[in-house]
């Protein structure tokens, strides 16, 4: 929270325990992404564990259809949405959205002109100013 100038922001108890039932595998790298993205999610609120994006199927009940991922929807189109959700979710702001989705800048920029080459519908005009 302080690397990115924000208050030490409260992980409330569900949002522990998801992380705790997750399968982190020893990759300390990937905890850092998600509690860095968290938090600039949160804007010093408590940490919920909707700002996690984590595969909640993994870790919940196979029959819960609130989940964000959805049979049939390919890995590109997964990605895209992530890409949009976190703009909206940053105001907009293109370096934020980089940081917290943990891809550079160039990559981010190529991936918004790639949707808009494909002609990609309702994105954020923000995105590309």
């Amino acid at each position: 929270a302080q690397e990115n100038g924000f208050e030490p922001c409260e992980i409330l108890d569900e949002t522990l325990q998801l992380l705790l039932k997750y399968n982190w595998k020893g990759n300390i790298r990937e905890l850092e992404n998600v509690i860095e993205r968290a938090v600039l999610l949160s804007k010093g609120e408590p940490l919920l564990p909707k700002y996690l994006f984590m595969e909640e199927k993994i870790m919940e009940n196979e029959d819960d259809t609130t989940s964000p991922i959805k049979y049939g929807v390919s890995v590109k189109e997964m990605e895209r949405c992530l890409i949009f959700q976190t703009l909206k979710e940053v105001e907009g702001n293109r370096t934020k959205a980089a940081k917290v989705l943990g891809l550079s800048i160039r990559t981010l920029r190529n991936k918004l002109r790639e949707y808009r080459e494909e002609g990609a519908k309702n994105i954020p005009i923000s995105s590309f100013e």
